[in-house]
């Protein structure tokens, strides 16, 4: 395997994942200043239509895309850049046609949707339509996306992303501000505020769409073909929808399966002896203080996977089967060494990060959001297995398996969600076991059979059980660290407990750092494909 290929996937694997990770940052500051503005009850309409749009985009934003760039890769790997724009340009009518038809199902469809949601209350049919045109412009987005990333130019995704939180959080938090306060003394506060969050986000894709345009832009005349296009009428619909229609199905697993927790969770509460509020608070807290959380780290393997298709995808066209092999290898280690960490950062200053993240919450949903962190911050090691494999095995052609795997996951959290939330002592933690099992079966299988389709031998030691270990360790020194700046007084409330906090964050990195060189986790070679990675080398030879 060619080292500039290898260490364009790292590079292109690092850029998505340091961006991405701003970028959810910058989703979390939005959502803190989402539940000021808006409060828990705004925030509960915002959460539940959430779901529907996720699921409508999949059908453009997943599998549509990862075909792009893998026809893209392969026509590229060979020089026939004039192939790669032909399926780039059909690709763009296709997604046209596509994002016109979702939103217009979600707009014209909100007052029915919002009912199946919500049941009587239909609060949800604003926020659905302030939503709907972001379909189309995603839908577009993503053309231009598949076919840079097909390129490896991940710059214009990094900042078509950056673009979009930014914008987001100006415009959607100054939005429900301005509709909140002009509702503030009707019964329609609530849904009209969290309308404005929503007019946000759609105002947030259409000038990262433009962004996109101008990279895209950027780029012609940048590739002339080096061989003649061997088929310059190739059907490019049928090879595209044939990859792109098993990831699609896959990637809609999970948002169907969010819908109905929208629609299943607080029954299932309520059926209990909750109250309908109770049941709101404890489906809020899940939504907006537990997974924005727990998709922080996840962003670091999405950047993993979104470079992984092309990468692989080059390297099966050249017949490099020890490249594929590599990659495939040096991804799962990566992402375990990632996923591992922040797993158990999160669960054992599971109470402290939430605060520092959202100094505003309640006592009782800061109690409700700590008891559930505890639990679900281990779904990041089999989100970061999921992602990772998935795209892995998408790119060496193995498009269904996935999918299969993923609707196994999916069966299983809803059948979990309605044999653990009706038990009382469980109530919603039955939510966070249903997400457990769902990404656990998924990874797992993910994992097994990439290793048998690609031949991989892995190296359990390096890529599971070092990992753990340091992430043991890494968790007693950060638990402890915090403990004892917490019983000095002067850390004891406020500003300065957010700073304990902070500093017992410092304390893990640098403890995982240390361990992640002094166990050898990573070899030279490995470290020498990762920005910064022969530095870290000579160190640790000193």
């Amino acid at each position: 395997m060619e080292t500039t290929k290898k260490t364009a996937f790292v590079k292109g694997a690092a850029i998505l994942a340091a961006v991405g990770l701003i970028c959810k940052f910058i989703g979390v500051l939005f959502r803190i200043f989402a539940v000021r503005i808006v409060g828990e009850h705004g925030m509960f309409y915002y959460e539940l239509v959430y779901p529907t749009y996720s699921w409508l985009l999949i059908i453009s934003s997943s599998g549509i895309p990862t075909a792009i760039s893998r026809m893209v890769a392969e026509r590229a790997a060979i020089g026939n850049y004039d192939g790669a724009r032909r399926v780039f340009r059909r690709s763009l009518l296709l997604l046209l046609l596509i994002g016109i038809v979702t939103s217009a199902l979600m707009f014209f469809g909100a007052e029915w949707i919002g009912t199946f949601v919500l049941g009587s209350d239909v609060g949800a049919k604003y926020s659905m339509m302030a939503l709907a045109p972001a379909l189309l412009f995603v839908s577009l987005m993503c053309a231009y996306r598949g076919y840079l990333q097909g390129l490896q130019r991940m710059t214009g995704t990094s900042v078509s992303q950056l673009t979009e939180q930014i914008i987001k959080f100006v415009s959607g938090l100054l939005l429900a501000y301005l509709l909140f306060r002009k509702y503030a003394d009707t019964p329609m506060r609530y849904a009209a505020g969290a309308a404005g969050l929503l007019i946000g986000v759609t105002v947030s894709e259409a000038l990262s769409l433009v962004v996109m345009m101008l990279f895209y832009a950027g780029t012609r005349g940048q590739y002339k073909a080096l061989i003649v296009d061997p088929n310059p009428h190739e059907k490019v619909f049928g090879p595209m929808l044939a990859i792109a229609i098993p990831i699609t199905l896959g990637a809609s697993i999970l948002p169907i399966a969010n819908v109905l927790d929208s629609a299943m969770i607080t029954r299932l509460l309520r059926g209990i002896g909750y109250s309908e509020d109770f049941a709101k608070l404890n489906y809020t807290a899940l939504c907006t203080y537990v997974r924005s959380v727990i998709n922080l780290p996840a962003t670091l393997t999405i950047g993993i996977a979104m470079s992984i298709v092309p990468a692989i995808s080059a390297a099966r066209v050249r017949e490099d089967r020890e490249g594929v092999k590599q990659l495939s290898l040096l991804s799962l280690k990566i992402a375990m060494a990632i996923g591992l960490p922040c797993a158990v950062g999160l669960s054992v200053l599971a109470g402290p990060i939430i605060k520092l993240l959202y100094h505003s919450v309640t006592p009782e949903s800061h109690a409700i959001a700590t008891r559930l962190m505890h639990v679900a911050a281990f779904t990041v090691v089999f989100i970061s297995l999921v992602q990772t494999a998935t795209g892995a095995l998408q790119g060496v052609g193995k498009h269904r398996l996935p999918v299969w795997f993923l609707l196994i996951g999916g069966v299983t959290k809803v059948l979990v969600n309605i044999i653990c939330i009706p038990v009382p002592k469980i109530n919603i933690l039955g939510a966070v076991f249903s997400n457990l099992a769902c990404f656990g079966v998924s990874g797992v299988l993910d994992t097994a059979v990439l290793l048998r389709v690609t031949g991989a031998k892995m190296n359990v030691l390096d890529t599971f059980i070092k990992p753990a270990f340091a992430s043991a360790v890494m968790g007693a020194g950060a638990w402890s660290a915090h403990r004892l700046l917490s019983r000095i007084p002067v850390f004891a409330d406020g500003r300065m407990a957010a700073i304990a906090t902070v500093l017992a964050i410092l304390v893990a990195v640098a403890i995982y750092a240390v361990l992640t060189l002094l166990l050898g986790m990573f070899t030279k070679e490995e470290l020498a494909y990762i920005p910064g990675g022969r530095k870290l080398a000579r160190f640790a030879r000193r």
